[in-house]
């Protein structure tokens, strides 16, 4: 398979690449050609070959909620409109919805999904794809509250043991993460802090910034919920937050982060030994109209991923189009450090980086098209899209 461009193993678009594969799909090697378009037995394609893209943050089981919620409305709004909308769908018509969904996103392209649930109403999409040989699901039981600490244990164990029980009948891979640093009292957030892998909403919306000042609609929100202050505001902000409740050997994905400030991002990265930061450029413009520190993540050399986030927040679970939001938005970001943030940082982030997320020897990654691109200024143009090629 051979093409203009392809992304290397190292991160690199290298020209005319070509890309063997045996019949199982496993990646045999990487060449360049000066002959692409005339090799015998190879397929040319016109565009940029990439491997299976990793949506590293999806809401599937909301997948209902296309169209339901408006935009810009800011995030206690959101909030409280997927929370009195959600019992207006059926558990069936929502089930339909997450399978078509997941569909959509292996005919993209996406090889494997970090994926959110409260219920195992997307469950049975991840089943189909499994045994269907499709996209690979991590699923993430996350759970929030703020129950008080002689509470909290039963609380915790209520909240995810049906979901981590249901998930190993279905065979699906699955641990438990904290929803956020705001949303979880102290001794609640502390106890998933030995879980294998965790996915935390991290400072996304501008409220977030005033929770530790004790304002802003969060905090009231928060409060209200708790009936009382939150227990945790001693540590003065969320960056600190984590890093007194965490281990630093933790396998850390911090979502969104578009509020986070450079002190913020310094502090994770000195001390957690694996911290990956997930960018939803298209989910932040629709709650907030805001946009995630992708330069500065990019300049510090820190390893970023692409999500999508959900319906509710976004208008497609399209990683192409948060390409291409992102690139555009970030023209001092080199288009093949991005599409390495959409493959194998996605992988890595979720620990599968040893099997999917480049065209390594062994790996198999699927294969993906990259069509309207600008050669010339190596830039995505509005007709750009990706395509499953297999």
């Amino acid at each position: 398979m051979a093409a203009p461009y392809l992304l290397s193993p190292d991160g690199k678009l290298i020209r005319n690449g070509v890309v063997h594969f045996d019949a199982d799909g496993a990646v045999l090697g990487v060449e360049q050609c000066d002959r692409i378009d005339s090799l015998p037995r190879t397929e040319y394609h016109n565009g940029i070959l990439i491997p299976g893209m990793t949506n590293a943050h999806c809401h599937l089981e909301l997948s209902f909620f296309r169209g339901a919620i408006p935009q810009h409305a800011g995030m206690v709004e959101f909030i409280r409109h997927v929370v009195s909308k959600r019992n207006d769908y059926s558990r069936e018509e929502q089930v339909e919805r997450a399978i078509e969904e997941d569909l959509s996103m292996w005919h993209e392209g996406i090889q494997a999904v970090g994926d959110i649930s409260n219920d195992t109403t997307s469950f049975p999409a991840k089943v189909k794809a499994m045994r269907e040989g499709r996209t690979r699901y991590h699923t993430f039981a996350e759970f929030f509250g703020m129950p008080a600490d002689a509470d909290a244990e039963e609380f915790y164990h209520r909240s995810v043991d049906p979901l981590l029980a249901a998930a190993k009948a279905d065979g699906l891979e699955i641990t438990p993460t904290q929803h956020s640093t705001y949303f979880m009292s102290d001794k609640l957030f502390r106890l998933a802090a030995d879980s294998p892998l965790m996915s935390i909403h991290f400072m996304e919306t501008p409220a977030e910034v005033e929770f530790f000042d004790r304002r802003g609609g969060i905090y009231d929100m928060v409060k209200e919920s708790a009936g009382r202050e939150p227990d945790f505001l001693a540590y003065g902000g969320h960056a600190e937050r984590l890093v007194a409740s965490l281990p630093k050997e933790a396998h850390l994905i911090l979502i969104h982060d578009t509020q986070m400030r450079r002190q913020d991002m310094e502090l994770i990265l000195n001390y957690f030994e694996d911290v990956t930061f997930v960018l939803c450029p298209r989910s932040n413009y629709y709650i907030d109209a805001d946009f995630p520190p992708a330069q500065m993540l990019y300049e510090a050399g820190a390893r970023v991923a692409l999500g999508t986030d959900s319906l509710s927040s976004n208008t497609s679970l399209s990683l192409a189009e948060e390409i291409k939001w992102l690139s555009a938005h970030n023209p001092d970001i080199p288009l093949e450090a991005v599409l390495q943030w959409a493959t194998l940082n996605g992988a890595r982030a979720l620990r599968l980086g040893d099997a999917i997320g480049s065209f390594e020897r062994g790996k198999r990654p699927g294969a993906v098209l990259l069509t309207g691109v600008d050669f010339l200024s190596m830039r995505l143009t509005d007709e750009a899209r990706t395509v499953r090629l297999f």
